[in-house]
């Protein structure tokens, strides 16, 4: 086989990083990121596949629909071989072996000083090669209920789903990737099988290296390991996206649990059907300046709810961009909700008047592209930023001109359309 597209190369001068991405005829991209001197080397492969799509179509037929938590079962059960589980052979590789499914992708990545292209073969070669029985999938209902009860226990987790049941009316972005113990009940080898078919085809998915290789090496060996397959036509996948309408679901969500202080989470949701590429991240990059703005740990609403004993380090602000949806999160541990509420509304308010410091946003904006100059020197960093902004149609290295860009302008026209009171929903986990 051969390379189908012509190359393309993604590099920006201030980072100093540069990915070569070639599309396979299998339908893979395939891209390298080289780092001259690094002794670890990190490869993944990414397949466009995560919890929010539970709904989609193969070549205009039926709409598909999916329990809550396929993706992330898919991913469990990818690892297991007919013979050995597929983190003993990176063990004997010594490699670091690892995979996590998000609301958008699933990834299998492992990392290595040595035996890098072994490595890489064995990567390939159990994500393509899926192993499902009636007893191993069984079995694997009962070690993920295991998790989903042991996550239900948990404080954190709990006051975070909640806000986001609180945030969406429909959009599945508010279901635990993970399910419910009643959604996998109804997973199946056969429904595993017909899910690995759609979404783990070749042009669905994304083979990334980083490290200290030859670049047309790694092409070669990329280009023999996609080969050894036939894994067919391209299934041409329509997802069928769930409309998100204004508004929250459900102003505050309180539950009790053992903990020794009240967490509080608050946020606003966004609704971007349409955006993509470099105006979808910049929407992202705008908002989270806008948030370090008024929540930041420097900022004077953080030294005054701190100052009074309302908060602690724990609090923080992020905001999150999946697909068509995203949402902002504040919050942490506090000693009085309430009155933290009110008051972080009164400043919300105070500012929408008086307008941000354009000095605030300058410093801001620039420790932001600071954080990312740093960030950018880890392998982790580069290959799951690439893969989720390639899902997202984003250039992940257009990140630092795009924050060179922002102005205060454009802070407080996102100020003026988002975190609005109305919009606004509250989690709460308090003592009980």
């Amino acid at each position: 086989m051969t390379w189908t597209a012509k190359e393309k190369t993604l590099e920006n001068s201030t980072l100093g990083e540069r990915v070569v991405e070639r599309t396979h005829s299998s339908g893979a991209t395939v891209a390298f990121c080289r780092k001259p001197g690094y002794l670890r080397r990190y490869a993944c492969f990414s397949t466009h596949f995560g919890s929010v799509d539970d709904r989609y179509r193969i070549g205009g037929g039926e709409e598909i629909c999916l329990p809550d938590g396929v993706a992330h079962f898919l991913e469990h059960k990818m690892f297991e071989g007919p013979e050995e589980d597929a983190f003993q052979q990176f063990s004997r590789l010594g490699a670091m072996a690892n995979a996590f499914t998000s609301f958008v992708g699933t990834t299998y990545l492992f990392s290595c000083t040595d035996h890098f292209y072994p490595c890489l073969d064995h990567l390939v070669n159990f994500v393509q090669t899926p192993h499902f029985t009636s007893e191993n999938v069984e079995k694997e209902k009962g070690i993920i209920g295991q998790e989903i009860r042991m996550y239900a226990d948990h404080p954190g987790w709990r006051v975070y789903f909640n806000l986001l049941a609180g945030l969406y009316k429909r959009h599945p972005v508010a279901k635990d990737i993970a399910g419910t113990e009643q959604t996998i009940a109804e997973i199946t080898p056969a429904l595993l099988q017909e899910c690995w078919s759609a979404f783990y085809h070749p042009s669905n998915m994304i083979l990334l290296a980083v490290g200290d290789e030859d670049e047309n090496e790694f092409f070669e060996v990329a280009d023999r390991l996609l080969s050894q397959r036939d894994m067919g036509p391209d299934p041409a996948i329509e997802r069928i996206l769930t409309s998100e309408d204004p508004g929250p679901a459900r102003k505050e969500i309180r539950e009790s649990m053992q903990v020794g202080r009240p967490k509080l989470l608050f946020g606003w949701k966004d609704i971007h059907r349409g955006l993509s590429g470099q105006e979808l991240m910049r929407k992202e990059l705008v908002t989270e300046v806008l948030l370090e703005c008024i929540f930041g740990q420097s900022g004077t609403l953080f030294e005054d709810l701190y100052g009074r004993g309302l908060i602690d380090e724990s609090f923080g602000a992020s905001y999150q961009i999946h697909s068509d949806v995203g949402h902002c999160v504040v919050g942490g541990d506090v000693s009085d909700p309430e009155n933290l509420i009110e008051m972080v509304q009164e400043q919300i308010e105070r500012i929408r008047s008086t307008g941000i410091d354009p000095s605030d946003v300058e410093r801001h904006r620039r420790s932001a592209i600071g954080h990312l100059l740093r960030a950018f020197n880890s392998l982790d960093h580069i290959a799951g930023n690439y893969c989720g902004a390639r899902f997202l149609d984003t250039n992940p290295f257009e990140v630092v001109d795009l924050l060179a860009e922002i102005t205060p302008e454009d802070i407080d026209r996102r100020l003026q359309e988002y975190l609005l009171p109305q919009e606004m929903s509250c989690s709460l986990v308090v003592p009980g």
